[in-house]
């Protein structure tokens, strides 16, 4: 059931041009997604490896995404610290609904 929802989750396209982003951008916009979709509130924790697995992507990629998220003033030591995305984030992403 595990592996069948990560193959869900994997070809699932969290923004207007996911699969075409740097995986590092991936990692930070599964996160933005998240967010977005209620599935992250304020407080919430994020697990270095359950994001990885999802993705399937290197642990290097989620360091630099870390840096993306405390840029945009979304995470701090890895944790959720806005309740919405800002508009202009989801506009130049093109963040989709679930």
């Amino acid at each position: 059931m595990v592996e069948h929802q990560q193959d869900l989750n994997s070809k699932k396209e969290y923004t207007t041009n996911f699969s075409q982003e740097r995986p590092a951008i991936q990692v930070a916009l599964f996160i933005l997604w998240r967010i977005y979709n209620k599935h992250y509130v304020i407080g919430s924790r994020l697990f270095r490896s359950e994001i990885i697995s999802v993705l399937r992507l290197k642990d290097q990629n989620y360091k630099e995404a870390l840096l993306f998220l405390e840029g945009a003033g979304a995470v701090v030591n890895e944790v959720i610290i806005i309740e919405t995305l800002p508009k202009h984030l989801i506009e130049r992403y093109g963040i989709n609904h679930e």
